[in-house]
């Protein structure tokens, strides 16, 4: 039942004719936290994002981006284990967001979806500044994400928690896919 399910879907991926379809570029994209505590700053980065858009000409339909928590990198072993830990990593191993709802003016983008994190769903609007080409796409942005949004318990050293906003930055590059 499951393969008929999929080759159903794979089908209908390629009949439609009207909508581009475009898949992230994961190495040459990526997505990094910064996050704070009295005594330091530090960031994390992952660079193993998974993502497609689909797009009909110039109007942006849907975008879907997943990554793994594992694969940020704060360059130190002991505090990425650490988080691992804390963001209960074997139950709730992957990052989220889905949107429907994107508005394009020039050059700005605004996502209205949904970002699942730590076993919990909340709505997020996410502004992008846009690069456009004929077979290359490029989304840029930051924006604030609060842990405790998502559940997630706030780390202490020295009697004092870290913060609970942390910043993400972005760059996503898609290539379109050929028919």
């Amino acid at each position: 039942m499951k393969r008929v399910l999929f080759c159903i879907l794979v089908m209908s991926f390629c009949v439609s004719k009207a909508q581009e379809k475009w898949v992230l570029d994961s190495e040459n994209s990526f997505i990094t936290y910064e996050a704070s505590h009295f005594l330091h700053d530090w960031s994390g980065t992952n660079q193993n994002i998974k993502g497609v858009l689909v797009a009909n000409e110039d109007v942006f339909q849907k975008i879907a981006i997943a990554m793994y928590i594992r694969d940020f990198d704060s360059r130190n072993d002991s505090r990425d284990n650490n988080a691992l830990e804390i963001l209960e990593v074997l139950k709730f191993p992957k990052i989220e967001f889905f949107s429907d709802q994107i508005e394009k003016k020039d050059q700005q983008i605004k996502f209205y979806g949904s970002m699942s994190f730590h076993g919990i769903e909340v709505n997020k609007e996410i502004d992008a500044q846009s690069v456009i080409d004929s077979k290359k796409l490029s989304f840029k942005g930051v924006f604030d994400l609060s842990l405790s949004d998502f559940g997630v318990p706030l780390p202490s050293f020295m009697m004092r928690k870290m913060e609970d906003e942390v910043v993400i930055k972005y760059e996503l590059n898609f290539q379109k896919l050929e028919r």
